[in-house]
């Protein structure tokens, strides 16, 4: 399925090759009219190869267009755009002095590149810079207007053709954002499935915890206890019997001692059979992120993990995800899972922008409530430039369940 921003690229590299595609059709009818019949002729020779010359140039400019167009919607909205992503949009802008039809490819493509207020202000100054080549151009007496308005008054068709302009490239910066936010909508919907996957399977698991233990009480409460009644009774009865019927009596009381044990031995195993999948829902959780790209290092005693504490876990991993996207503008987040002698230890790490000083939000108060509910610790390393880093350690975690 092709979400809108990769029909928006496919559509751009589309538009990029068609600005230029009629100048080089023309030119293949004019070409042939041109080439001499004899090589005497030689200016009929030159003229021919700075045509070819000016066609290669034109073809040149709009592969390196619509190149620099793919490279900047590679992404949607960074915070800081990149100095090459920068140079690329201005020699676009340059290139559209010459082509005056990329300067709306330019306008659409500012919303993928950075944040839309620093998206707005590049589109206030391509409006001032179009207003202002049109003056010059009026100036020079060299202002070209709209076909429709050839035979209008300067007047009446310069501030018409510059609000034609204007208008166009305000609507291809709307289309632009609205792909952005599409995209940004649908990133932010299967992240959200996924959590809502991810937390029913920690739900389904804790719902058949709880029934186990109800069935093991049941099992102690009642069957355990007539058991042992029955028991004790046929110890009794074995030694008020004597003869025949003592035999009977003793292979019962062995039969109601072995029920008894075996008993025993379910509720034990229902007891101690107390586990949650976080493996599952922890690949659950990050099958459903594109951006930032996720890697988990998981270790395979990972099932041995107390399963409230599998929740802390699962809910560190999900909160350090939403502010990775949210806040650091990462590309990378890795968590990495060990049981070490301290107890069960969680690393997160992203390569997103970091912070000189760290205020506490709403996620990371949960986050160290959760953990010293649990006698667990939380420590955070960031710098400005290099990343977030989240170190989790519950020390009572690493026992068996």
């Amino acid at each position: 399925m092709t979400t809108p921003r990769e029909f928006f690229r496919y559509a751009g590299l589309v538009a990029c090759m068609m600005v230029t595609l009629p100048i080089l059709i023309d030119q293949s009818f004019v070409l042939p009219a041109k080439i001499p019949a004899s090589a005497i002729a030689r200016n009929a020779h030159a003229q021919v190869i700075i045509q070819l010359a000016f066609c290669v140039m034109v073809l040149t400019m709009s592969i390196g267009f619509a190149a620099a167009f793919w490279w900047n919607t590679r992404e949607t909205g960074r915070e800081n755009p990149s100095k090459a992503s920068i140079t690329l949009l201005i020699v676009q802008l340059a290139l559209s002095l010459i082509f005056t039809e990329t300067m709306y490819l330019v306008a659409a493509q500012l919303p993928f590149m950075m944040p839309i207020r620093a998206a707005r202000k590049w589109l206030a100054a391509m409006t001032g810079l179009l207003i202002a080549l049109s003056i010059a151009a009026v100036l020079a007496r060299d202002f070209v207007p709209v076909d429709s308005l050839t035979h209008s008054p300067l007047a009446i068709s310069v501030p018409v053709t510059i609000l034609y302009m204007l208008t166009w490239i305000l609507f291809a910066f709307g289309g632009g954002y609205l792909a952005v936010s599409e995209t940004r909508n649908y990133r932010e919907l299967a992240r959200i499935h996924a959590e809502l996957i991810a937390t029913q399977l920690l739900l389904s698991d804790d719902t058949r915890q709880a029934e186990r233990l109800r069935i093991s009480r049941e099992l102690h409460d009642v069957v355990g206890h007539h058991l042992a009644g029955l028991s004790i009774n046929l110890q009794l009865a074995s030694h008020l019997v004597e003869g025949p019927g003592a035999e009977p009596v003793n292979e019962a009381h062995l039969v109601a001692k072995l029920l008894l044990a075996e008993v025993r031995g379910v509720v034990g195993g229902l007891r101690d059979s107390r586990q949650t999948d976080l493996r599952r829902a922890l690949e659950l959780l990050c099958q459903g992120v594109t951006v930032p790209r996720i890697h988990l290092e998981l270790p395979d005693e990972l099932w041995r993990i107390e399963p409230a504490y599998a929740h802390i876990f699962f809910r560190c991993v999900q909160e350090a995800i939403t502010n990775a996207i949210r806040h650091a503008n990462a590309r990378k987040l890795g968590v990495k899972v060990e049981n070490t002698a301290r107890g069960w230890e969680m690393e997160i790490c992203d390569d997103g922008r970091g912070a000189a000083s760290i205020v506490p939000g709403n996620g990371l108060k949960g986050m160290e409530e959760r953990l010293k509910e649990a006698g667990g610790q939380l420590s955070i390393d960031s710098q400005p430039g290099r990343g977030f880093n989240l170190h989790i350690c519950i020390p009572c975690a690493g026992e068996l369940v």
